[in-house]
């Protein structure tokens, strides 16, 4: 049974919270504490799977609180709830948080983000990856942009111009989101000229996906890596996400999914920018490996670490709250699994992509790829597609030259 701590120093907060929790009494061990102190008292005497901690409390703010939240139990899910008006604040500060929370908040909201936090501890947090997990200092944090965007679209009245506004509001967001929807990989008709432009043309959805990329690979220090090959990196996630949505295009799937795909596409190798950014000799020895070796990263991962990019890349997007079908589609994009009737979906698009891009572009002659699983799509009955769909990505694959555009 997942347990469940929340913490707040408001009794009339806590027992609206039981009272709204009660059918979840049989899926959840649920501990209820009115302080820092009596937190951390149930902490020490018993793991908790998730800690969801009011941000306002007198002594030990919720900053507070889950920074020792992460010392003791570092395996924990820390959740936090805020204001409207903290936000800057946290957002700065509360490094410990996985994800911060916008109160007031629905029970049914609150019940999903959970729901999550437990799938994360339950699926993905095998002894291998808890234990990375575990160390990792600072995960990437969810930009105070995406946040706020975020909050806007959750409204009935949601705004696009607000949305762009908000954008615009950091220069080199907005600098770096122009370059990008400009690329190549976008293959845009007209030249995109401002954040009103970009969101009208591609999406929000897109949109946030790519302030997530940009604060993932903001992470990663250039200088102790001279002979990793960021833009290369770039380019493959960029192109992955392209040749993604451009299968699913192929297959008349909604729109929905196609920005599921592309947005899983573009995110499936962050789980390397974590692990060279929190581990940098043992990713140093990771590298070696495979020039040495020739070996896949994957493999060389998993013999240092136990684990894989993947892993904790689907672990750091299930964090950050993107949807199931993402995560699952990072999580498996090297070994995918299916059974016949299955439907279409991001996995089998990333799945694909990412190996259509490594036949298209060579990133390091002394890298292994990992290869292209026929026997997956032979069993889902996606086998016979296979040949448009690395046509139609050949034909949409960005020119090197204009990819840096």
């Amino acid at each position: 049974m997942i347990r469940v701590l929340f913490v707040d120093d408001e009794e009339n907060v806590l027992q609206g919270i039981k009272r709204s929790f009660h059918d979840m009494r049989h899926e959840w061990e649920m501990s209820f504490a009115s302080g820092g102190e009596e937190a951390l008292r149930l902490v020490d005497a018993r793991p908790f799977d998730v800690v969801v901690s009011d941000m306002r409390m007198p002594g030990m703010d919720g900053g507070r609180l889950l920074a020792e939240v992460q010392r003791r139990r570092p395996d924990a899910v820390r959740l936090i709830l805020s204001g409207h008006s903290d936000r800057d604040m946290i957002m700065h500060t509360v490094k410990p948080a996985h994800q911060f929370l916008l109160k007031p908040i629905e029970p049914e909201e609150l019940k999903r983000c959970i729901r999550r936090a437990t799938l994360l501890g339950t699926v993905f947090l095998d002894d291998a990856v808890r234990t990375v997990v575990s160390k990792i200092e600072t995960l990437p944090s969810v930009p105070k942009i995406y946040a706020a965007i975020h909050e806007e679209l959750t409204k009935d009245n949601a705004s696009l111009k607000t949305v762009a506004e908000l954008i615009a509001q950091d220069v080199g967001m907005t600098a770096n989101i122009l370059k990008l929807v400009n690329s190549a990989f976008f293959g845009l008709r007209t030249h995109v000229t401002s954040p009103t432009h970009a969101v009208n043309l591609v999406g929000t959805e897109i949109i946030k996906s790519l302030i997530l990329y940009q604060q993932a690979f903001s992470q990663f220090k250039r200088e102790h890596y001279p002979d990793y090959d960021l833009e290369l990196l770039w380019s493959h996630s960029l192109t992955t996400g392209h040749f993604a949505k451009t299968i699913a295009a192929l297959e008349g799937v909604p729109a929905q999914c196609r920005d599921d795909c592309y947005i899983a596409g573009l995110m499936h190798d962050v789980g390397k920018l974590v692990l060279a950014s929190n581990f940098e000799d043992e990713y140093r020895q990771v590298l070696g490996i495979c020039r040495e070796q020739n070996r896949t990263v994957r493999a060389a991962e998993i013999e240092v670490f136990g684990t894989s990019h993947a892993e904790v890349g689907a672990y750091l997007l299930g964090l950050w709250g993107l949807s199931d079908a993402i995560m699952e589609a990072v999580y498996h994009h090297h070994n995918p699994r299916g059974k016949p009737g299955d439907a279409f979906s991001p996995l089998t698009a990333v799945h694909v992509a990412n190996c259509l891009e490594h036949e298209n572009v060579v990133i390091n002659q002394d890298y292994a790829v990992n290869q292209l699983q026929n026997a997956f799509l032979d069993e889902t009955g996606f086998l016979p597609k296979l040949g448009a769909w690395r046509e139609a990505c050949a034909q949409a694959c960005p020119k090197e030259e204009e990819a840096g555009e």
